[in-house]
C-alpha cells in the first residue's frame, strides 16, 4: 500500500483475531447509496469484518453507525483502486467484494461462503432493484447483462467484482495482477493461469439500487475505460495500441449486440428495449475512454 493510502486510512476499531470473511465495499458516490448497502450487509457480519473504501469523504454520522468497520479514504479514486486498497487491508480467509449501489440479499454472505467451499473465486448474480430510474436500469443492463438471472452455475473468467468472492490466499498469490488496481479481467486471467477454480454462481445475489445518475455514470464509464485502455496499452506495442484505437468505433455496437444477446437468452429482451439508447450511450463512453487510454499509453513511450 502506498503512502497516500496509509496517510488517509483510518481504522475505527482494533483488530481482534482473524475474521472468516472480509467484506470490502467500494464507494465513490453518494452517502445514501452506501448507507443502504451497509444496512443490508450489517446483519450478516457475524464472523466477518467490514472494510469501507471510499473515494469521497463520508459523513461522521454514517461512520459512527459502523464503529467496528475499517474506513479507508482515497479522494477521487476509481473503484478498482478502492478494491485494491481494501483487499490489501483485508484479514479474512475469504474476501467478498461489492460496491455501494448494491443491496445484498439477506443470505448473501451465507451463500457466498457456501459457494467458495468448492471454488477459489465466484461471481454472483446482479439484479435491478424495483423502482429504479430508466438510467439506472440501463446502467444495470450495460454492466451486468451477463449476471442477471436466470443462469446456471458454470466455470467462467467473466465475473463482475461488484458481487464477487475470493479466497484471499489465491489473491495474494497473484498480487502483481492487481497492484495498479483490481481490474477483474487481469486478475481472473492470472488466477486461471495458476489452475484456480472460478465460477459464475447464481445463488449469490445482490440488487443494484439507485445510482448517481446518467451524467455521473457517463463520467465513470469514460474514466474506467481510459484507465483500462492505459493499463492494457502499457503492455502492448505501438501496433497493438494503434489497432485498438482504430477499432474503438465499433466497440459500442459490439457491446450493445452482446447485451441484446444476453437479454434474449434470459427471456428479458422486452425490459431492455426501452432503455437501449441509454445503453448505447454508456457503451460509447467506455469505447471513447478506452481509446484515450491507448493514446495515453502511446504518449508515455
Amino acid at each position: 500500500m502506498d503512502s497516500e493510502t496509509t496517510d488517509r486510512a483510518e481504522t475505527t476499531a482494533p483488530h481482534r483475531g482473524s475474521p472468516v470473511v472480509s467484506v470490502v465495499v467500494a464507494c465513490n458516490g453518494a452517502p445514501g447509496a452506501l448507507e443502504r448497502c451497509l444496512d443490508a450487509v450489517a446483519p450478516q457480519l457475524a464472523g466477518a469484518e467490514l472494510v469501507v473504501c471510499s473515494g469521497v469523504q463520508q459523513p461522521d454520522e454514517l461512520r459512527r453507525r459502523y464503529p467496528d468497520a475499517v474506513w479507508l479514504v482515497r479522494d477521487d479514486a476509481l473503484v478498482p483502486v478502492l478494491w485494491r486498497d481494501g483487499i490489501a487491508r483485508a484479514r479474512g480467509e475469504l474476501v467478498a467484494l461489492t460496491i455501494s449501489p448494491m443491496i445484498p440479499r439477506d443470505d448473501w454472505l451465507v451463500a457466498l461462503r457456501a459457494a467458495l467451499a468448492d471454488a477459489d473465486a465466484i461471481g454472483g448474480a446482479i439484479e435491478p432493484a424495483a423502482g429504479i430510474r430508466a438510467a439506472d436500469r440501463a446502467e444495470c443492463w450495460c454492466r451486468y447483462a451477463r449476471d442477471m438471472l436466470p443462469f446456471a452455475a458454470a466455470p467462467s473468467l467473466d465475473l463482475a467484482g461488484d458481487n464477487a468472492g475470493y479466497r484471499r490466499e489465491q489473491l495474494l498469490a497473484v498480487e502483481a495482477s492487481w497492484r495498479e488496481g483490481f481490474w477483474e479481467p487481469e486478475v481472473h486471467t492470472a488466477l486461471a493461469a495458476r489452475g484456480d477454480r472460478l465460477r459464475h454462481e447464481p445463488s449469490v445475489v445482490v440488487e443494484m439500487g439507485r445510482s448517481a445518475g446518467a451524467a455521473a455514470f457517463l463520467r465513470q464509464r469514460l474514466a474506467h475505460g481510459r484507465e483500462f485502455g492505459r493499463t492494457r496499452g502499457g503492455r502492448s506495442g505501438v501496433g497493438g495500441n494503434l489497432a485498438r484505437i482504430a477499432l474503438s468505433v465499433v466497440v459500442p455496437f459490439v457491446l450493445v449486440a452482446r447485451t441484446l444477446r444476453e437479454a434474449s437468452r434470459r427471456g428479458r429482451r422486452r425490459s431492455l428495449l426501452p432503455v437501449l439508447p441509454h445503453v448505447f450511450l454508456f457503451d460509447a463512453a467506455w469505447a471513447a475512454g478506452e481509446a484515450l487510454g491507448h493514446v495515453d499509453a502511446l504518449r508515455s513511450r
